[in-house]
């Protein structure tokens, strides 16, 4: 929900994205696990995940992402005023990724912090990046989504190694001109309840690495997907006819579209299409996964 205060419409100057070359397959995974192409197409519509080099982290991936937004954005690294990194996997506990990344890219200006959300981090990340532009507290942010995650996938568990690979995008929010395409508004929910169907247990304050973690495999990705699929699907449609009705209510929009489109975010077809129907009248739903690519 957009709070008081906000003085000036944003805009997406820049955007770009970075994927490593090193690819693994669903033909590749079929060696590893006991799996199928067909198996894997049918339920999540990935055909290869990109996978770093050993000694490859977040912050080499945001790099480049980070540096072609900016140019895009046809501002300098100089000019950006603020930086956040949404990561599962930073470089470091600390210094944050936004502070390497900060670094690696000459953003003099800019501060910054990591923001942990999972599969929510980019979309987290870009409504607070909006706000600091919306109030003047910065001309440019720098929003970048990074992960690694391969380093926290088993690649013995065919529930998830079949699903994530390494990348990172990056966009640059600017003040928006009178008349331009500007960002409308954003609705973010959070459920703690669903925390235990998706987590890597150990790592943290409550359950520091020992040599028992490892040994448990408790640094890795766990997921219930039966129960991520049932909520991503019921909580998508949720938030969107949600934030759709809010618009449409408060007239946040001056040009309000006829028709209304939605390009979710997820690492599989089966969620986007499962989410399509049923879905309210008047809205088109692009379910295509980019490329077959896992996220």
């Amino acid at each position: 929900m957009k709070p008081p205060g906000l003085v000036r419409p944003v805009r997406i100057a820049g955007l770009s994205t970075y994927v490593p070359p090193n690819v693994l397959t669903n033909a590749d995974l079929e060696k590893l696990v006991e799996t199928s192409n067909e198996w894997i197409l049918q339920r999540t519509g990935i055909r290869e995940r990109h996978i770093v080099e050993k000694g490859q982290g977040t912050s080499d991936l945001a790099e480049p992402a980070a540096r072609q937004a900016i140019r895009e954005a046809g501002i300098t690294p100089a000019d950006i005023g603020f930086i956040v990194v949404g990561t599962t996997t930073p470089d470091t506990i600390f210094p944050s990724t936004a502070c390497t990344l900060q670094a690696k890219i000459g953003a003099v200006n800019a501060w910054g912090f990591d923001l942990g959300a999972a599969c929510s981090g980019f979309v987290y990340s870009m409504s607070v990046a909006y706000q600091m532009v919306a109030t003047g507290a910065c001309e440019h942010a720098l929003v970048v989504g990074g992960d690694v995650m391969s380093s926290i996938i088993d690649y013995k568990d065919r529930a998830t190694c079949v699903l994530f690979g390494d990348g990172a995008g990056a966009v640059v929010l600017s003040p928006a001109e009178p008349g331009e395409p500007s960002i409308i508004d954003f609705c973010n929910l959070t459920d703690g309840t669903g925390g235990p169907s998706l987590q890597m247990p150990a790592g943290g304050s409550r359950m520091p690495a020992s040599h028992e973690t490892v040994d448990r495999g408790l640094h890795f990705v766990k997921q219930d997907g039966s129960a991520v699929f049932k909520f991503a699907v019921r909580m998508t449609q949720e938030i969107s006819v949600r934030i759709l009705e809010r618009i449409r209510r408060t007239g946040a929009s001056s040009k309000p579209p006829r028709n209304a489109s939605a390009c979710p975010r997820t690492r599989s077809s089966s969620i986007s299409s499962a989410t399509a129907t049923p879905r309210p009248a008047r809205f088109h739903w692009r379910s295509k996964m980019r490329d077959g690519r896992g996220n």
